[in-house]
């Protein structure tokens, strides 16, 4: 407390404990109430959100991130009916349900089971306008994820932007240099390139 209050008068920013808590491991009642009586504020619960990202224990599983894809549901779901044409509809799929998700495609990997079903729904909406109606089609989707030129519709492959995101951070965490990987590295490998076993708690 000595230190956030140092901290507090060095930034200008104060703590609010009604609105703080605080997460711990599992320890006895009697420490818990310590800790609850030092920081005066109340204990958390995992999971919750922070920044826009699920914070859990464990493994990323598909209820940890369906609330995510309930609000992917719910703004096609709200577009339904609108008249879009086929590319408007692809344009709102790229941007905005592409934005909405790009965030925590880099943090976590997503359940094949989620995103089969949030690429339902697009499927959906773009050849039907309705997430719920199911249309007969031609055409193989996977070719729609293609570019123009290969006879697609360039719409955004949302597995393969996930996977693409994470490679990206597996790259930066072996050739980079920052301090959050240094940080990571210390803790989790053992050697140039071999992990430290594996740890439950570490959900990125």
């Amino acid at each position: 407390m000595k230190f956030l209050h140092s901290y507090d008068l060095a930034s200008s920013q104060w703590i609010n404990t009604s609105k703080s808590h605080f997460f711990n491991a599992d320890v006895s009642p009697s420490f818990h109430s310590k800790i609850k009586d030092v920081f005066c504020c109340s204990k958390g619960n995992i999971h919750f959100d922070y920044l826009r990202a699920p914070i859990f224990v464990g493994f990323p599983k598909a209820m940890f991130l369906q609330p995510l894809a309930d609000k992917v549901r719910s703004k096609l779901s709200s577009w339904k009916g609108k008249s879009l044409s086929m590319m408007g509809s692809i344009e709102l799929v790229n941007s905005v349900i592409y934005g909405s998700l790009s965030y925590s495609f880099q943090v976590y990997r997503w359940p094949s089971s989620l995103l089969k079903l949030i690429d339902k729904w697009v499927r959906n909406f773009i050849l039907k306008s309705d997430i719920d109606k199911q249309d007969f089609v031609i055409v193989n989707w996977d070719t729609i994820f293609n570019p123009e030129s290969e006879g697609g519709l360039q719409v955004v492959n949302f597995h393969l932007e996930n996977k693409a995101y994470l490679l990206r951070l597996a790259w930066n965490f072996a050739y980079n240099y920052c301090y959050w990987i240094s940080l990571m590295k210390a803790r989790f490998l053992k050697s140039k390139y071999q992990i430290v076993g594996s740890f439950f708690s570490s959900s990125i």
